[in-house]
C-alpha cells in the first residue's frame, strides 16, 4: 500500500494559531510550551532572572511587585499583605541599593491600583488612585500629597513631550469622574484648566473608566475600559488635544497592555490581542491590528491579566500567576514563567517574580487530516531534534465526530524516529522532552509523520497529490 508523508515544518516557525478555529492542515501550533518564536522557528526559551538583594521581602500578590523604569529613576512597589500596605522603593541601577520612599497603608490611604510614572528626567510623579508621590528637586526629596489645588487625584498619568496627560480622576476636580481623560499645561504639573485649553479636560468618547494613558509616537493612546482612542496634539484654533476613535473595543482590565514609542500590545475586553503599531500610510498615527490568540487569553480569566515588554528581544509577556504567553516579533508561544513586572537596566533584563515551573517542553500540532476525510493510519514519526534529552512522541487522534484520544508517549530512537500505529481521521502529532538547561542550544526543524491510507473508499482512480508536504514512495 502506499506511504505518505506529512512534514510539519512551517508551523515550527509559526507558534501558537491565532485564530479560535484553525482549518484542518494549518501550519500553525496547538501547544507550544517551554519555547520562543524566532525568526528561523521555534527556539528553547531563556530564562529571566530577579537581580534584587535577597534581603528584599517582595511578598507577592499580584498583580505586584511593579518595577517601573524611567530616565534616572527605579521604583519597586510591594503589596505587603501582612501589614496591609503597598511599599514604594527606590533602586540603583545596578539593583544592589534599595531604599524605602514611603509605605502607603491602606487603613489610612486606601487600597491603590497598580502604580504609575510620569518620567521627566530629574523630575519624576507617581500615583496610584489614593496617593501622588513625586521627587521634588529643590528639596531634593520624595514628597507624597493626597489632595491638590493644582492636581487631580488620578490612576494613570504619563509624560508626553514635557506635559503631563492623565485620567481616571477621583478627586473633586470640576466636572470629572473615572471616566475623564486631563492633561496639564506644558512644563508643568499644574492641571488647572486654562482659557487656551493647553490644561484641560475631556470624558473618553466610549463613555469608559479611564485605565491607562501612553504616549505612542507624537500622539497619546487613552485605553478605557470601552474603547481605545488617539490623543493627538493641535495647535488650532488653540493649543490642545484633538480625539480620534479607535477601536470600540476596550482593556479587559488595568495592566493588560504594554509597549514602547511604536508599538504596544493590549487584550481587548473580548480577549482578542491586539496591537498598535505604526502603518504605511500613517506613521506617526497608530493603526490598530487584531492579533488574535482569542482561545489563549481566554485561558486566563479568572485573573488580571499583566501585559509586560522586554526590549532587547522586542518580546510581550502577557499571562497572570499562573499562565504567561510570549508575543515575540514572530508568534506566540507558553513559557514556564509568570512574570507582574519585566524590565532591562544596564544591558541586563530582569523579571518579578522569577520562579520557574517544573515542566517538560512541549509542542502540538494543530489537527491534520492530510487532504482526505477517510481514515488514515500513521505508521512512524521522525522528528530532527537536536541536543534534548528523552524526547518522546505521542497523538491525539479523533475521528469524524471530533472525539479527541490520546496515545501514550512513545521515545525517539538514536535516528529520531518512533515506530506506532495510530487509526483515525484526524491527528494532532506531539513532541516533548526533559527541561533544558537554560542556555542549552537546541533545534528543531521538522515533524515528519509517515502514513497509509487505509479507506479507500472515498478515492476512485489514481490517488490525487497530497497537501504540501506529503510525497508517495
Amino acid at each position: 500500500m502506499r506511504e505518505f508523508e506529512l512534514i510539519i515544518d512551517e508551523a515550527l516557525k509559526n507558534g501558537l494559531s491565532p485564530e479560535y478555529t484553525t482549518p484542518l492542515n494549518t501550519q500553525v501550533l496547538y501547544e507550544c510550551l517551554g519555547f520562543r518564536c524566532g525568526k528561523l522557528g521555534i527556539e528553547p526559551y531563556k530564562v529571566l532572572t530577579n537581580p534584587l538583594p535577597v534581603t528584599v521581602d517582595l511578598l507577592y500578590k499580584w498583580p505586584f511587585p511593579q518595577f517601573l523604569t524611567g530616565e534616572r529613576y527605579n521604583i519597586l512597589v510591594v503589596r505587603d499583605m501582612v501589614n496591609i500596605e503597598d511599599v514604594v522603593y527606590l533602586v540603583s541601577d545596578d539593583h544592589l541599593t534599595v531604599t524605602e520612599i514611603f509605605s502607603i497603608d491602606s487603613l489610612t490611604f486606601g487600597v491603590g491600583t497598580l502604580m504609575e510614572i510620569a518620567d521627566f528626567g530629574e523630575y519624576a510623579f507617581m500615583t496610584n488612585g489614593v496617593i501622588m508621590i513625586y521627587w521634588d528637586a529643590l528639596l531634593n526629596d520624595w514628597h507624597e500629597v493626597v489632595v491638590s489645588p493644582t492636581i487631580p487625584m488620578m490612576r494613570t498619568v504619563c509624560n508626553f513631550k514635557g506635559q503631563a496627560v492623565g485620567g481616571c480622576v477621583l478627586s473633586a476636580w470640576y466636572d470629572c469622574d473615572e471616566g475623564f481623560y486631563v492633561w496639564s499645561r506644558i512644563g508643568s504639573m499644574n492641571f488647572t484648566p486654562d482659557e487656551g485649553g493647553v490644561a484641560s479636560y475631556r470624558r473618553d468618547p466610549y463613555g469608559g473608566e479611564v485605565y491607562h494613558t501612553r504616549r505612542f509616537g507624537s500622539d497619546v493612546i487613552g485605553y478605557s475600559s470601552k474603547g481605545v482612542t488617539l490623543m493627538s496634539p493641535v495647535s488650532s484654533p488653540m493649543v490642545t488635544f484633538s480625539f480620534t476613535e479607535m477601536s470600540d473595543v476596550g482593556l479587559i482590565n488595568r495592566g493588560a497592555m504594554g509597549g514602547n514609542l511604536s508599538r504596544q500590545v493590549y487584550v481587548g475586553e473580548d480577549y482578542i490581542l491586539r496591537e498598535i503599531a505604526p502603518t504605511a500610510t500613517t506613521i506617526e498615527r497608530g493603526g490598530i491590528k487584531e492579533l488574535g490568540y482569542q482561545r489563549y487569553m481566554e485561558s486566563l480569566s479568572g485573573e488580571d491579566i499583566i501585559v509586560s515588554y522586554e526590549p532587547s528581544k522586542k518580546n510581550f509577556y502577557i499571562g497572570n500567576s499562573s499562565k504567561t504567553f510570549m508575543l515575540s516579533p514572530y508568534g506566540l508561544t507558553e513559557i514556564p514563567q509568570h512574570p507582574s513586572a519585566v524590565w532591562r537596566r544596564n544591558k541586563q533584563s530582569c523579571m518579578l517574580p522569577a520562579a520557574v515551573d517544573t515542566y517538560n517542553p512541549l509542542i502540538t500540532s494543530e489537527a491534520f487530516d492530510m487532504g482526505y476525510r477517510g481514515q488514515k493510519t500513521v505508521f512512524s514519526t521522525e522528528v530532527d531534534v537536536v541536543s534534548v534529552d528523552n524526547p518522546e512522541v505521542a497523538a491525539d487522534y479523533a475521528n469524524i465526530s471530533d472525539l479527541w484520544s490520546s496515545t501514550i508517549y512513545k521515545p525517539l530512537n538514536n535516528e529520531g524516529i518512533a515506530a506506532g500505529i495510530i487509526s483515525g481521521n484526524m491527528f494532532r502529532f506531539k513532541l516533548r522532552f526533559d527541561q533544558p538547561s537554560d542556555g542549552k542550544d537546541i533545534r528543531i526543524s521538522y515533524i515528519k509523520v509517515r502514513y497509509k491510507m487505509t479507506d479507500l473508499r472515498g478515492l476512485r482512480g489514481v490517488h490525487a497529490p497530497g497537501i504540501r508536504g506529503q510525497s508517495g514512495d
